[in-house]
C-alpha cells in the first residue's frame, strides 16, 4: 500500500503519512523534493508541507472573515500563517545540510469564498485529523530524531502545530454551529472517514533508516498514537 501523502515524484524519500503535517487546500499544489540524500530528499518533503500550509491559513482567514467569523479565529490563523513561514525556512535549512532542496511549488488558492460547508469540510480534513496526526508526530520527533538540530527545531514546530491543530477544533465547533443539520451531518461523516482514512495508511507504512533518523513514529507505535487521538478525538466528533 502507498501512503497517501507520501511525495508520488519521490516515492522512497519518507513511507509515512505526512510527517509534520501541514494545512493543504484546493490548487495549492506540493513542490518536489530534491537531492541525492534520502534524509535530505525527505527533510525538504517536510520543508514543502510547511511552505503548502501558508497559502492555506491565509485562505482559511480571508474566508473566516468573510464568513464574519469571530476576530480571534482569525487572529489565530493568521499567526498559523505566519508560522508556517518559519516552519519552512526552518526545514529548508535542514534540508540543505544534508544535501536537499525544494523545488518549486505548483498552483494557488483559489481568491474566491467558498460556502461554509466546504470551508468547515476542508478544515475537518485538514485540520481536526492532518494537523492533530502532525502535531503528535512533530512531538515524537522532538524526542527522538537522530540530529540534536532537528529535535530542537521540532519542538518548536510541535508547540505551534498543536496551536494550529486546537485552532481546526475551534473552527470546526464554530462552523457546526452555523450549518444546518444536513451539512452537520456531511461534516462528521468526512471527519470520520478521513480518520479512518489515515489508520488504513499507517498500515501500510513501515520502518527504514530514513524514518529512524527522522524519529516518526512506525509501524505499531504510529498505530497507537492514531488510535490514543481517536479515543479522544476523533471518535467523538
Amino acid at each position: 500500500m502507498t501512503c497517501h501523502y507520501v511525495d508520488t515524484q519521490c516515492p522512497d524519500i519518507l513511507p509515512l503519512p505526512r510527517a509534520v503535517c501541514g494545512r493543504r487546500t484546493h490548487g495549492v499544489g506540493l513542490a518536489a523534493a530534491l537531492g541525492d540524500d534520502a534524509l535530505g530528499r525527505a527533510l525538504a518533503h517536510m520543508a514543502a508541507l510547511e511552505a503548502a500550509s501558508v497559502p492555506a491559513f491565509a485562505r482559511l482567514a480571508r474566508e473566516l472573515a468573510a464568513h464574519h467569523a469571530p476576530p480571534s479565529l482569525i487572529r489565530s490563523a493568521e499567526r498559523a500563517r505566519r508560522d508556517e513561514v518559519r516552519h519552512a525556512a526552518t526545514m529548508r535549512g535542514l534540508a540543505r545540510a544534508r544535501g536537499g532542496s525544494v523545488g518549486r511549488g505548483a498552483g494557488r488558492s483559489e481568491r474566491g469564498v467558498r460556502p461554509l460547508a466546504e470551508l468547515a469540510i476542508e478544515n475537518a480534513l485538514e485540520g481536526c485529523v492532518r494537523e492533530t496526526w502532525g502535531a503528535a508526530v512533530a512531538r515524537f520527533q522532538a524526542q527522538g530524531a537522530a540530529d540534536p538540530a532537528l529535535r530542537r527545531a521540532m519542538a518548536v514546530i510541535a508547540r505551534d502545530e498543536a496551536r494550529h491543530a486546537a485552532l481546526a477544533w475551534r473552527v470546526h465547533r464554530w462552523a457546526m454551529s452555523k450549518l444546518d443539520e444536513s451539512a452537520q451531518r456531511e461534516c462528521a461523516r468526512a471527519l470520520r472517514d478521513e480518520a479512518a482514512s489515515l489508520r488504513r495508511e499507517l498500515d501500510g507504512c513501515f520502518e527504514d533508516a530514513t524514518a529512524r533518523a527522522l524519529g516518526v513514529p512506525a509501524g505499531a507505535a504510529a498505530r497507537a498514537l492514531a488510535s490514543a487521538i481517536d479515543d479522544a478525538l476523533w471518535g467523538r466528533a
